[in-house]
């Protein structure tokens, strides 16, 4: 039993996915296993913290498609399109390996900045991907651009969740999520200011923590939007062979063909035992 179940998981696993994605994914795993263990051993500091409890759980985080197919067969989860995991690996990649591995947050002017539109974009990208999953779970239609809009409050609502838990971090652990404090910020960058990247012109130090929460939030606001329009534009589960309204129509048909021949079929046989 246990043999046909996993026959089964494998199935629905490799089946939807081509097979450039599964390459694709692996690819980024690799190169996050050798984070992982170079960090394990070396013990590679970042920001003065050893980041291998971050990348062990964003390269789990990579296996999302894998992990909900584990999930009983009628849970939303199981109706996402393998293609979600396209974004969210290289999202989780990109924050690890990208950012607390090779440290590109403070070698790379802007990168954090990118990230967080990257983020949002993600965020909107994924609501987009769980109402369709939720359109197939209660079998009910609606035209994709009531679905793009609840996406987009999907992503700024994770989005502002984000914010809260840099804030919620550095109040109640010490952290420096937020980089309140300039002087590590700059020490953490080598020392040199102009690699403390900001979009919005700090004109005094001690708005340090203001303007990076706020350079934060516009590129939540950039990302979120450009996923938005990207969605507008190409509705990828409400359009051709996909789209997911016509497969909710026609098990709505077949289900009423089925009762239909049941409700005659026990006419008759009512009729026959008279």
């Amino acid at each position: 039993m246990m043999k046909k179940y996993f026959k089964d998981y494998f199935k629905r696993v490799i089946e939807p996915c081509a097979k450039i994605e599964l390459i694709y994914w692996w690819i980024l795993r690799g190169l996050m296993i050798y984070a992982f263990f170079d960090t394990l051993i070396n013990g590679k500091d970042y920001n003065g913290s050893n980041p291998v409890i971050q990348i062990f759980a964003n390269f789990v985080g990579m296996f999302s498609y894998e992990i909900i197919q584990f999930f009983p067969k009628n849970n939303r989860f199981r109706y996402f399109s393998p293609h979600f995991q396209n974004i969210t690996a290289l999202g989780f990649f990109l924050g690890s390996f990208g950012g607390a591995y090779m440290n590109l947050y403070y070698l790379l002017p802007g990168y954090d900045k990118a990230l967080h539109a990257f983020g949002t974009a993600e965020a909107v990208y994924i609501g987009y991907e769980y109402l369709c999953a939720t359109q197939l779970k209660l079998k009910k239609t609606a035209p994709h651009q009531i679905i793009n809009l609840g996406a987009l409050g999907f992503g700024f609502i994770l989005s502002s969740a984000w914010e809260l838990f840099e804030f919620t971090y550095d109040q109640v652990a010490g952290g420096d999520a937020q980089h309140w404090n300039y002087q590590n910020a700059v020490e953490s960058a080598g020392g040199d200011p102009a690699k403390v990247f900001h979009m919005i012109p700090m004109l005094d130090p001690s708005r340090f923590a203001l303007m990076d929460t706020m350079d934060d939030i516009v590129m939540n606001f950039v990302g979120g939007i450009l996923m938005y329009i990207i969605l507008c534009v190409i509705p990828y589960r409400h359009r051709g062979k996909n789209d997911i309204n016509l497969r909710i129509e026609a098990e709505l048909r077949e289900a009423a063909e089925a009762a239909a021949k049941a409700e005659a079929a026990e006419t008759v046989t009512a009729a026959a035992a008279e």
